[in-house]
């Protein structure tokens, strides 16, 4: 790591050096946001119509090859909402299941993929666990600007992990005098009347050349059951801008994660837990508990306005701990096996380093190309205790690997109608037994008498093993230090239609074609169980999109998306009950459906979400004392909630509060009763209100 830390400071200061030689006439300016350097109204910066995960650089959404969903400011305000999965909800090819309650693990399948299949950015910098898993419960939208996300193998920009999309949430630059938010919201489930409190403050402003923008929130959910469901989440993140020059600009951002969930369920979920239901009952003191921590730094210079550089340096450190004490007299489950208590810990450093190279004539031929190369290295440590009548263990695992890469993209467009863009990864993982070559190219032709683009786009993506999969050793199973990436060969073709720029309608076919995905693999003893490569799942899906404005405050949104194929096309000869040959994935419905309409004035407004999810197959696993475990694949119902948030602005421009709302939000209007995983509760009809104040 030290070596490329030193060669890019290399790089840097030669870069810095061309730049004063070069004079500062030929400068250009480094991002979107240098429109507000001077103080200038938030306004100012639109950056709606463009997208820049995608490519690295800003592309028109109009222009752009990608299938890209852009989430704003202005629509995660209109939701009132904290999590940031609740908005993802919206997006065309996204599934998300929640384990019961606010806190429960949180999954999201994109486009048919696994949960680890979609790499999450913090601007820019990856929050995934090594080998892709990301839980979706303690990310906020505090601070956020926006949210991209991009759907397809986007590996060959990102590496490891991008199977099927990446989304990006970007945080707010500070600017002009300093202001103050305060928003409170409290309120109440039906179940038991267990409360809920949704607090934050924020502050962002900026003094001369130097921006800041800071926010805390604080999550309290006492759950929907009547034992041990709590959810507690801290979040402090800040954003902190230098602009020295017109052409160089320094961020640092921060990212800091504290979260505690009570955990009741034993195995099956709390509908098959609870000793009237047969089950070993509910814990009263299970737990997980976590604390992630990241620190990052951008540099971005352009010493000419055809070459721009960017340098990020990253750390993440994320800290997670499982508690069961044993609890007897509550829990058969513990009077039988026990106490049990797990700690992971996962550190990670991280450089990206890239140049963009412009030439050429926007209104005839224009070239931007990218060259980047990209180094991480992990490192993980596991403890694993437990205690029981039968006696008890003690395990550690203490491990590490590193990954280097060069990239390179091309973009090129012929006279604003055609717009190609190819390129490739070579990543170099240490436990990979070879150099991985990643191509993706996309295309896209505009029509612009009938404001029509069409697009195509395909590549190949790649998934890591996880640290346990690769390293993990116990006295019933066996790592396999041997094994392969995760591959997705992905191809879409689509279409994206605009009237007057009020209304947009998309439609986007793809396909998925998994292979060599990793899969445990059980053997009688004295053989020890391992994990290999002989996985293989296809993917086939449509995704359709409608926005529309009104000229009298009424917004709309529609997403669709139909999974015609998800299946199973190789279990390796395992036949499996949850993966075998011509079944379904679990939890992938094939009909996802939802809507946004929003009616704003103003002094009040309006917003109201629904979504409609298909049946699915699932999985039910169930526990009866004293030693009797069963499961089954089971078919988990359909079902279709709608949210409703308003708000009335009770005073503008008062003194020294700019302006003050009073806001209501509610979940799950007509109090439906379902499952988004099989055997776990979902939260019913519950409701929240409160102030907003802008200061």
């Amino acid at each position: 790591m030290r070596k490329w830390l030193g060669l890019f400071i290399i790089v840097m200061a030669l870069t810095l050096g061309a730049g004063a030689a070069g004079g500062a006439e030929e400068t250009a300016e480094p991002a979107a946001d240098k429109a507000a350097e001077a103080g200038e109204a938030k306004e100012a910066v639109v950056l709606e119509d463009v997208v820049i995960t995608g490519t690295k650089t800003p592309v028109p959404v109009k222009e752009s090859s990608l299938s890209s969903t852009v989430i704003t400011e202005k629509e995660i305000e209109e939701r009132q909402v904290f999590r940031a999965e609740e908005m993802i909800r919206s997006v065309p090819g996204v599934i998300i299941s929640q384990s019961g309650s606010a806190g429960g693990t949180t999954s999201l399948f994109l486009r048919g993929g696994n949960n680890n299949y979609t790499q999450v950015l913090y601007n820019g910098i990856r929050l995934n666990d090594t080998g892709g898993n990301f839980d979706w419960n303690i990310l906020t939208v505090d601070n956020v600007e926006r949210i991209e996300v991009i759907r397809g193998p986007m590996s060959s920009l990102y590496g490891a992990d991008a199977m099927t999309g990446v989304i990006n949430l970007q945080t707010k630059k500070g600017v002009g005098p300093p202001s103050l938010g305060l928003n409170g919201a409290w309120g109440a489930h039906s179940e038991n009347g267990n409360f809920i409190g949704e607090n934050r403050v924020s502050l962002l402003g900026s003094y001369e050349k130097f921006g800041y923008s800071l926010a805390y929130s604080r999550i309290d959910d006492l759950g929907i059951l009547n034992v041990n469901n709590r959810f507690a989440n801290n979040v402090i993140n800040g954003r902190f801008d230098y602009d020295p020059l017109e052409n160089l600009s320094f961020t640092a951002f921060t990212w800091f994660v504290d979260s505690r969930f009570g955990v009741p369920t034993e195995n099956g979920g709390d509908r098959f837990d609870t000793k009237a239901a047969g089950g070993p009952g509910l814990d009263p003191d299970q737990k997980n508990a976590r604390q992630d921590v990241l620190l990052g730094l951008k540099g971005n210079y352009w010493p000419f306005n055809w070459w721009e550089n960017e340098l990020t340096l990253a750390f993440t450190r994320f800290d997670r701990e499982f508690f069961d004490p044993a609890n007897p007299s509550d829990s058969t489950f513990d009077a039988l096996f026990g106490s049990f208590f797990s700690r992971d810990l996962e550190q990670r450093y991280s450089l990206d380093y890239h140049a963009n190279l412009r030439f050429g004539d926007r209104k005839k031929v224009d070239s931007v190309s990218t060259v980047g190369v990209a180094a991480r290295s992990d490192r993980f440590k596991q403890r694993i205790h437990g205690a029981s009548p039968f006696g008890g263990f003690d395990d550690h695992l203490k491990t590490n690997r590193s990954s280097t890469a060069f990239y390179f993209q091309e973009q090129v467009s012929f006279w604003e109608r055609l717009f190609l863009t190819g390129g490739f990864r070579v990543e170099d993982n240490s436990v990979f037994d070879k150099v991985e070559f990643i191509p993706r190219a996309s295309a896209a032709f505009r029509i612009t008498e009938t404001d029509t683009t069409i697009r195509a786009a395909g590549g190949r993506a790649i998934k890591e093993p996880t640290f346990l999969e690769s390293f993990s050793r116990s006295q019933l199973s066996a790592a396999n230090p041997n094994l392969k990436p995760e591959v997705n060969v992905s191809w879409e073709v689509g279409a994206d239609q605009y009237w007057q720029d009020k209304i947009k309608f998309s439609i986007t076919y793809f396909e998925n074609h998994f292979s060599d995905l990793i899969t445990f693999v059980p053997r009688t003893f004295p053989l020890l169980s391992s994990f290999e490569n002989i996985g293989a799942v296809r993917t086939t899906g449509l995704e359709l999109g409608l926005a529309a404005k009104t000229p009298f405050g009424l917004t709309a949104g529609l997403a669709y998306t139909h999974l015609f194929q998800f299946t199973v096309l190789d279990d390796g000869g395992q036949g499996g009950l949850f993966f075998a040959n011509g079944r379904h994935l679990l939890r992938r419905p094939r009909h996802t459906f939802s809507f946004d309409l929003d009616y704003s004035k103003p002094k009040y407004g309006v917003h109201l979400n629904g979504l409609f999810v298909g049946s699915r197959d699932d999985s039910q696993f169930i526990f009866t004392a004293p030693f009797n475990f069963s499961s089954a694949r089971v078919t988990n119902g359909s079902f279709f909630i709608v949210n409703v948030a308003g708000y009335y602005t009770l005073a503008e421009n008062l003194g020294y509060i700019k302006k003050a709302q009073l806001q209501a939000r509610i979940n799950n209007l007509f109090d439906r009763d379902y499952e988004e995983v099989y055997g776990f509760s979902s939260p019913g009809f519950s409701f929240l209100a409160g102030l907003r104040i802008d200061m």
